[in-house]
């Protein structure tokens, strides 16, 4: 079976939810899951909640990375995404994939696209699509007891720059969904 090295990720691009942009030599020893997305995309949105579960579960082994591929013009702006970010309370790293770059190099086809990579920077999987929690659960632990035994595993958190911590205070009406006004006299 022949083991296809990740390509890497540009320095050069826009990084937030970072002071600096990650490179997946220097993520070696962990378990990479690169999750392709652009902020209109529902179906992208929906598989945050996974992704925040997977993150917490195994915060000292894997490292979840947002690539933001942008679809439509202004998803292509910077503070539109750092937006986003803040709405959904996305807490890992997000690459800005400048005219699908990353995408192209990754083979990818179609949103949400989560690439896993190996503790030794090789591609294991690619998953398309919602609903791929319970499998990308069951392939992060069978590859932390696989590098476990090879001694390729390194155990370690990352201290992340979030971009809610750069913004001002964030206060519970900062993206109100609905608003309901009614008569004051009720």
């Amino acid at each position: 079976m022949s083991r296809i090295r990740a390509p890497e990720l540009p320095q050069n691009y826009d990084w937030l939810n970072t002071e600096k942009p990650f490179s997946l030599k220097q993520l070696r020893g962990r378990v990479v899951i690169l999750d392709f997305w652009t902020y209109c995309c529902i179906n992208c949105l929906h598989v945050l909640p996974d992704l925040k579960y997977l993150e917490q579960k195994y915060k000292d082994s894997v490292t979840v990375m947002g690539v933001h591929s942008a679809k439509f013009d202004n998803e292509k702006e910077i503070d539109n995404i750092r937006q986003a970010i803040l709405r959904y309370d996305i807490e890992h790293p997000v690459l800005i994939d400048r005219d699908f770059r990353v995408w192209q190099e990754y083979a990818v086809r179609a949103y949400p696209t989560f690439a896993v990579i190996d503790p030794q920077g090789y591609v294991v999987t690619s998953l398309t699509g919602e609903g791929k929690r319970k499998i990308l659960d069951e392939a992060i632990a069978k590859l932390i007891e696989q590098h476990q035994e090879k001694g390729t595993i390194n155990f370690q958190e990352f201290d992340l720059i979030l971009e809610k911590d750069k913004a001002p205070l964030i206060t519970p009406l900062a993206f109100p969904g609905k608003v309901l006004a009614t008569d004051s006299k009720l």
